[in-house]
This record gives C-alpha cells, sequence and structure tokens, in this order.
C-alpha cells in the first residue's frame, strides 16, 4: 500500500464529509504503521467531531509523541481541550504551535481569545518577551504580548506593544478598532482616535469604525446605530459564542435562572415569550422548557442563523427591538428577556414605551445591563468598547415613566475582559398600568 496516498484518500474524504471513508483509510493506514504521525492526528480529529473528546485527545497525543513539531497538530490539541473546558492545558498547547511556527495565525487567533478573559499569564508572558524578540516583525506576536504585559499590570510597556501593532497597518487585523478599545483602557485614548481616524478616513463606509470613534471621543449619542449593531455582529458571529466563552460571559444563565425560579413559582410554562435581541440564541435553550411558545429578535442576520440550528425558537425574526415592539404584533407576550442588549442602547425611554404596549397586564421583563455606578453624572454613559452602562435609578424612572413597576435588581458580574469584572445588573419589571401616552 502507498501510505501516503492513502492517508490523503482519507483527508479528502474527511473534508467531503464521507466520515466512513475517511475512517477506513486512516485505520489502513495505522495498521500498516501504528505510529504513523499523521494517521494518529488525522484519526484524532475524526473521533472529536463523533462527539469522542477523550478519545481525541489521546490520539493527538501519541501523534505528538511521533512527530513534536507539528504545529498544527498542537493548535487542534488546544481546540479540543478548550472546548473541554481545560483551559490551561489548550493554552499550553497554542504556545507550544506559535513556538512552532511564528506565523502561525489560527493559533495567534486562539492565544488572544484566551487572554481577553484570563486573570494572569506568568507562564506565558516570558515566551513572548523571546519571540518578540527574535520575529520583530510579527503582528500577532506583538499584539499579545501587549495583552500579556497587561494582564501583568505592565500598562506603559503594553500600551507601547500595541502601538507597535497599529505600524503594521488596519488592513493586518480582523478587527481593526479592537486595539483602539485597549489603548483607551491604558490611558491611550488619543492614540486610540487617532487609529479609528485613519480607519475612517481609508474606508468612509465602515460603520462599525465611525461609530467606535464616536463613542471613544465621547460624543453625545443615544443608542448605537442599527448599521454598526448589524455590521458589528455579523462580522463575528461565527466566532461570538466562543469569544463570549472565553469571558466567563453569564448574562444569559443569569437571566435564565430568574425566568426558571419564576415558572417554577407559578408551576406553569410560560405562554407567549420574546427573546429581545437573542444573538446566536444563548438564552434561548435555557428558558425553552418553560415557555409555551418562545420568538427571538436580532438586527443581524448572521447571528440568527446560528440561532436557527439550535432549533429552540417558533419564530425567529430580523428586526430591530423597538421597531418589532411598536409593530401590530399578533399577539402581546407573557415574558420578554433582554440579555445585554440594552447595552446598546442609551435612552431607554423609548424603549420602556414600546415595552409597555408590547406586555400582556402582568407580563414581565427579565434583563441585564452593564452598570453605571457613578450617580453624580449623568444617567447613561457610552464607553470606550461602545457599549452604554446605566444607573438604578434611570431604569426604575424610565420603566415607571412607561407604566412599569420595577420590582427586583440584582448586581452581578456579567463577565471578565482584560483582567477585570464587568459589573452589571439583572432586573425585572411587571406591567401593572396602562401604558403612559
Amino acid at each position: 500500500m502507498q501510505i501516503d496516498a492513502r492517508l490523503q484518500e482519507g483527508i479528502d474524504a474527511h473534508r467531503s464529509g464521507n466520515l466512513e471513508g475517511a475512517l477506513a483509510a486512516y485505520k489502513d493506514v495505522l495498521t500498516e504503521d501504528p505510529d504513523h504521525a499523521d494517521g494518529l492526528h488525522f484519526l484524532g480529529l475524526l473521533h472529536f467531531e463523533a462527539g469522542k473528546a477523550d478519545n481525541a485527545v489521546i490520539l493527538i497525543r501519541k501523534s505528538l509523541e511521533q512527530n513534536s513539531k507539528n504545529a498544527a497538530a498542537y493548535n487542534n490539541l488546544g481546540n479540543i481541550l478548550k472546548i473541554g473546558g481545560q483551559s490551561d492545558q489548550a493554552l499550553e498547547a497554542y504556545v507550544r504551535a506559535v513556538e512552532l511556527e511564528p506565523r502561525h495565525e489560527d493559533a495567534w487567533k486562539n492565544i488572544s481569545l484566551m487572554l481577553e478573559g484570563a486573570d494572569n499569564n506568568e507562564d506565558l508572558l516570558p515566551i513572548l518577551t523571546e519571540v518578540v524578540r527574535l520575529d520583530p516583525e510579527n503582528p500577532n506576536a506583538w499584539h499579545n504580548y501587549g495583552l500579556s504585559l497587561m494582564l501583568a499590570g505592565k500598562k506603559e510597556e503594553a500600551a507601547e506593544a500595541l502601538e507597535r501593532c497599529l505600524e503594521f497597518g488596519s488592513e493586518v487585523w480582523s478587527d481593526p478598532v479592537w486595539h483602539a478599545r485597549v489603548l483607551c483602557a491604558l490611558g491611550r485614548q488619543d492614540r486610540a482616535v487617532r487609529h479609528l481616524e485613519s480607519i475612517v478616513a481609508a474606508d468612509p463606509d465602515n460603520k462599525v469604525a465611525q461609530y467606535q470613534l464616536a463613542a471613544v471621543r465621547g460624543d453625545a449619542l443615544d443608542q448605537a446605530p442599527e448599521a454598526y449593531v448589524k455590521e458589528h455582529f455579523d462580522s463575528f458571529s461565527e466566532s461570538f459564542d466562543d469569544v463570549l466563552k472565553n469571558l466567563g460571559y453569564r448574562a444569559p444563565e443569569l437571566v435564565a435562572d430568574e425566568v426558571i425560579a419564576l415558572a417554577k413559582q407559578g408551576d406553569k410554562a410560560f405562554q407567549d415569550v420574546v427573546d429581545l435581541g437573542c444573538g446566536t440564541g444563548l438564552c434561548g435553550p435555557l428558558i425553552r422548557d418553560h415557555c409555551d411558545k418562545l420568538t427571538g429578535i436580532d438586527l443581524s442576520p448572521g447571528m440568527l442563523k446560528k440561532a436557527a440550528a439550535l432549533n429552540a425558537y417558533d419564530f425567529l425574526l430580523e428586526v430591530e427591538l423597538v421597531e418589532f415592539l411598536n409593530s401590530d404584533l399578533p399577539t402581546r407576550f407573557d415574558l420578554a428577556v433582554c440579555v445585554d442588549t440594552l447595552c446598546y442602547l442609551g435612552d431607554l425611554d423609548p424603549f420602556m414605551k414600546a415595552l409597555s404596549g408590547a406586555l400582556k397586564p402582568g407580563g414581565l421583563l427579565i434583563a441585564s445591563v452593564e452598570h453605571l455606578a457613578d450617580t453624580s453624572g449623568p444617567d447613561y454613559r457610552v464607553d470606550p468598547t461602545g457599549r452604554y452602562a446605566h444607573t438604578p435609578d434611570y431604569l426604575r424612572r424610565s420603566a415607571e415613566a412607561a407604566g412599569l413597576s420595577y420590582t427586583k435588581e440584582e448586581p452581578v458580574v456579567l463577565r471578565r475582559e482584560l483582567g477585570k469584572d464587568v459589573h452589571g445588573l439583572i432586573f425585572h419589571l411587571q406591567k401593572i398600568n396602562a401604558p403612559v401616552e
């Protein structure tokens, strides 16, 4: 048997979705040579796709014993370990991949995602220090080196490293506005503004950069423009769930816990429920068993496509939040959930009035917002991330003006980002009175 040719037949079958053909080819290869590194690697990937993650890890580790120079195998091992919740081992595998292949784009991206949700990186920082010394023209290395320095509390050095990233040009990055947000967190707002201005000058139709620039400058904005929200979330709908998982994102579970507790108190499901800004459907499956009919709405078709694959929603609609609530609805709702959607609205009065009209008498909203603890200034504020935070007092006043009762609020940590907790509120509203005209 031509072992390399048979392996390639297996890889071709694997890529085309013919998993039985791939399995047969990989077994033939390993029958001929039980220690064939690539045969073990690809058989490991096949086992992972079949839901046998433990087998996959064993096979890929065995492959790496035979060929310890395979950066792709280390990256794939990292992916499997990360999905299995073994973050430290996953990061170790990704780092090994870039040590072997300093321009391994996928491994660098995976390191970035993990660092954004990390608390410390004592073992990683010395490695990245050496990588940028040996390969100073590697933009991904500087990007992650900056993040690593930031997590280590070395703000000035981190800012210098991230500014070095910008010298490679915005076209290098899949999310060129990201560096502006981090530079703001490091106190380099002027540099962030110049960076965003250069992106907008080169691409005047870039709605994401336009809004980000306005947010960083502190322009008076009542909400994020529809075009920004749609473009922003469409652009990373495929990686959205992984990004949030790495940030320890808890908002969907926190909101769902409130729904489940109320459903158990009432000893029956909510009849008509809407998930306002459902995204990829992180909350829907958690509350599905407590809903007779569940509708999800979102502005991003990319997000809705991911949500549809979950089969948790009876209806999914691509529509703006307030527009939907003000429309000629076929039914009003017993329950609305709104998970981190209001952080793209500053002025909540139009939303509250529209919500009041869309809820049944006694109907509820359970929602999350980012918490603006400073009550000496405005009721809401947009920060350089482009997200709004609101004061609890403003939430109450806005709700009551629309005929809604502000019945409960609980301070929570929504996620961890760039080594810091992001504080929020889970709050309940109930429709008691008719909406204020």
